[in-house]
């Protein structure tokens, strides 16, 4: 048999679009990097001046960048909340995946608990969000504390089905025989 080799045309209107697309993300990024770098004198309002190199690479605006919004304050509170919310979350989302897993085939409360809870992925944040603000100030917790709370309950839906799910695929026999053992729940 004789093999032909055929050679596809290029489709233009696609990758002109795609030539765009590029543009319109490679473009800002570009201007972001050139403008953090120019020294203060360099910013120009004409076209040719903004879109050039620095003349001389400069780090003085992020120092001055880091000192104005007090950079590692606000980092140090988002290890803080992050930190706090992951260990929190990885605690009481398995334990209660875990009694949600292996009951709801069996009772109809923990089949209503798993379906009350995941059914919180349906509200879409930006609704609960002017209420929650009130709220939280009327609690005295708008702050760190409040956060962390905040974030461990809104992740509790996707993670509660993770968890319940996956535990849902691992027998019972396997639990069993570790039981034997001598290991505990």
């Amino acid at each position: 048999m004789k093999k032909t080799s055929t050679i596809e045309k290029p489709n233009w209107p696609i990758t002109i679009l795609l030539i765009i697309g590029c543009l319109t993300v490679f473009f800002p990024l570009y201007m972001a990097v050139i403008i953090a770098f120019k020294q203060p004198t360099e910013m120009t309002n004409d076209i040719a001046g903004a879109l050039a190199f620095p003349s001389k690479w400069s780090f003085s605006n992020f120092a001055e960048a880091m000192e104005v919004t007090d950079f590692w304050n606000s980092l140090g509170n988002s290890l803080l909340i992050t930190i706090a919310t992951v260990v929190l979350a990885i605690i009481i989302h398995s334990l209660a995946g875990y009694a949600i897993g292996r009951n709801k085939a069996k009772s109809k409360f923990y089949s209503f608990s798993y379906l009350y809870i995941v059914s919180g992925m349906f509200v879409p944040f930006a609704i609960l969000m002017m209420p929650l603000v009130k709220q939280t100030a009327e609690m005295g917790i708008g702050n760190w504390v409040g956060v962390i709370i905040l974030y461990v309950v809104f992740y509790m839906p996707m993670n509660l089905m993770l968890y319940s799910g996956y535990l849902t695929n691992i027998p019972v026999a396997l639990e069993e025989a570790a039981r034997v053992d001598g290991a505990s729940t």
